[in-house]
């Protein structure tokens, strides 16, 4: 199985049509459309109507095939991306000395906490300098670098020297510290996003939703 990172980005004048029309989708519909492809999570910026997602696959040709069906809306990006633990393994050359959990990747945000979509590169000399540094981290130092956020999952591109996490917090304090630590070697770019869950409920409470899908629903006939 190869894990993927992709982010999309709706076409201006299919905003209105693709955003209401992902909202009327059901988990059932999603699994039917996914195929073979394990979604582990998707998170959207609606005010961008842009966002990023985490997936497996067997065969690239399967999450191509997913994402046909969004093509005539948005356009979307996809590459190979490792985990931490992978990502150590290779810096290391060797089994890291602890694995991280990646079973709450999907989570919803708890009471009083908002998820972020953190986007990190490194300075262009910096690049193999933070990877050790990221992979030479024991677990007390790595739960301490990540202070009182939430982390749901990090994932790196180690030919870029970047990489993205999911992670919840109560304030905008505690995700500016954990992006401080690392100021002096990348760029941290933060945006609050919304699970599939948040996103349709947020679309769906629109008073005007019912008229739209109908529209859509139409227009796709």
């Amino acid at each position: 199985m190869t894990l993927y990172l992709g982010t999309w980005k709706i076409m201006d004048p299919e905003r209105v049509s693709c955003m209401t029309y992902f909202a009327s989708m059901t988990e059932e519909d999603d699994q039917k459309e996914l195929g073979n492809v394990e979604l582990l999570g998707r998170w959207s910026d609606s005010n961008t109507a842009s966002g990023t997602f985490i997936c497996r696959a067997e065969k690239y040709t399967d999450v191509a095939a997913w994402l046909y069906n969004w093509v005539p809306m948005a356009t979307c990006s996809v590459k190979p991306i490792c985990d931490d633990n992978t990502a150590r393994r290779i810096i290391l050359g060797e089994e890291p000395s602890y694995t991280v959990d990646y079973s709450h990747v999907g989570d919803q945000p708890n009471e009083g906490e908002n998820l972020y979509w953190i986007q990190y590169q490194f300075n262009s000399d910096k690049k193999v300098e933070g990877n050790k540094l990221f992979a030479g981290l024991t677990q007390e130092q790595d739960v301490a670098d990540a202070g009182n956020c939430r982390p749901l999952g990090r994932w790196h591109d180690l030919g870029a020297g970047s990489g993205m996490a999911i992670a919840a917090a109560r304030s905008e304090e505690d995700v500016y510290r954990w992006a401080f630590n690392w100021a002096g070697m990348c760029d941290c770019k933060i945006v609050p996003v919304l699970t599939d869950l948040q996103s349709r409920a947020v679309i769906r409470s629109k008073s005007d939703f019912d008229k739209k899908l109908e529209a859509v629903v139409a227009a796709m006939m």
